[in-house]
């Protein structure tokens, strides 16, 4: 008898069913990637108003005391007049105390370096929205796959299943004819055998049933103590699979986020050498400065401080000239990396296509193995039904029953396999492409 210890034991939760949906639904509320990927949105929203804040007047208030630890003195030219001595010690100027209190204002009028950074945050906003396309199609390939992984060990399991019940009931029969003396001890200890490499084997199967429902848990997000389970089998997909294959538009991959991404760099790489230009423009800013100023000396009072304002506004234009080839030979520097960026586009365009034929070539071998398999799989339960039947009445041996039940594993194993690296390639083909199928999660698969 054979003794399964669920992994997911530890805790009591209800068990949670699910589809492929409801995979998907659940993986984008509560997958940590999705959750960076939004916040890495939320952040550079933030980035963006930070730029705009430049256009607005930026104001601040200041406060100062100044102490004269040593006056300065003033010497009048007194040798000038005649008849008059120098005075060698002068004459002491200022005051002891200097305390100043206002506020100033400054506001950018002319700054094309600025509106050209403001633009460039646009393109951030864009990438980081690409960025986060592409981690929520990674994590949809990943999750599908998951779910389809786990469908095939469960499928396989089922094979093992289904061989062990034949075996343990083959057993049986042959324990009877043993105690009857109608076979050999050696036949008897050949099926004993036999069940317990067919128990072996089922427990291996459904420890990777076990390991593959926590790979989906750990995908989406879900408690690992949560009871889960996903519904249907993997030839639940068999009949829509040439349906889905061409609804498939494998002519274009404008979708595909790596290429979106190379566009959004090369636009900012492109700005970024606008940018660099405009640094040749003249900038023109306004200013303004309201101060409250006390001077005094240390034998007046506080209360006899005599507050003054002063106040002045000006504007302050900026005309760059000379900065010994710096601007001209960053511009040289820009244009390299933009030719660069149109090589490596290519490149990766080129490798795409080369994925995408791939893809579809695996597509059409995996539906032409599911055709083989499926056959293959009938034959071998027709094997195995007529080598226990001529076993049965005298005619077979033990050996040809079990070579007829490797022969059906083999080819269960196989027909799910087969489904497996359809489903598999699909899901590949349509992440590369840029296809996103949670926008109807409810669509048929």
């Amino acid at each position: 008898m054979i003794c399964m210890l669920p992994v997911v034991g530890l805790k009591a939760q209800d068990t949670l069913t699910v589809s492929l949906p409801n995979a998907l639904e659940i993986a984008m509320s509560k997958s940590p990637t999705i959750k960076v990927a939004n916040k890495e949105i939320e952040r550079v929203d933030y980035s963006k108003k930070e730029k705009f804040a430049a256009l607005f007047p930026t104001i601040s208030a200041s406060g100062s005391y100044q102490r004269a630890l040593k006056k300065q003195r003033m010497f009048l030219p007194f040798s000038f007049v005649k008849d008059t001595p120098p005075d060698p010690a002068g004459i002491e100027i200022g005051v002891d105390n200097t305390m100043i209190a206002g506020f100033s204002a400054s506001l950018p009028l002319i700054a094309p370096t600025l509106w050209s950074s403001l633009q460039m945050t646009e393109l951030d906003a864009q990438l980081v929205l690409e960025l986060a396309r592409s981690s929520k199609l990674s994590l949809v390939n990943q999750v599908t796959k998951a779910y389809y992984g786990i469908l095939l060990t469960q499928d396989s399991y089922n094979v093992f299943k289904h061989s062990y019940d034949n075996t343990v009931e083959n057993a049986r029969i042959i324990q009877n004819k043993f105690k009857q003396g109608t076979v050999s001890e050696f036949e008897w200890i050949r099926a004993d055998v036999g069940v317990r490499n067919a128990q072996s084997n089922l427990v291996s199967a459904q420890s990777a049933v076990n390991m593959s429902i926590l790979q989906l848990k750990m995908l989406v997000g879900l408690d690992m103590f949560t009871g889960l389970k996903v519904e249907g089998s993997l030839s639940d997909f068999e009949a829509n699979m040439y349906g889905d294959v061409l609804s498939i538009d494998t002519t274009t991959l404008h979708t595909n986020t790596d290429l979106n991404q190379f566009d959004l760099k090369a636009k900012q790489l492109n700005h970024t050498l606008k940018m660099q230009k405009s640094g040749w423009w003249p900038t023109l800013a306004a200013s303004f400065n309201y101060q409250y100023m006390a001077m005094a000396n240390d034998d007046i009072s506080l209360s006899n401080y005599t507050w003054f304002p002063t106040s002045s506004a000006g504007v302050v234009l900026s005309i760059p000239i000379f900065q010994g080839g710096a601007r001209t030979y960053k511009e040289k520097q820009l244009k390299i990396q933009i030719d660069e960026l149109k090589d490596q586009r290519d490149n990766l365009r080129r490798s795409l296509e080369l994925q995408t034929i791939n893809c579809l070539d695996n597509i059409k071998k995996a539906i032409e193995k599911i055709g083989s398999n499926k056959e293959g799989v009938r034959q071998a339960e027709k094997a195995v039904a007529i080598s226990q039947k001529r076993y049965d009445v005298g005619s077979g041996t033990y050996l040809d029953i079990t070579n007829s039940e490797l022969a059906y594993i083999q080819a269960g194993l196989s027909y799910n396999q087969s489904i497996f690296d359809y489903l598999s390639a699909k899901s590949d083909l349509e992440k590369l492409l840029g296809n996103d199928i949670v926008k109807n999660p409810k669509r048929k698969l």
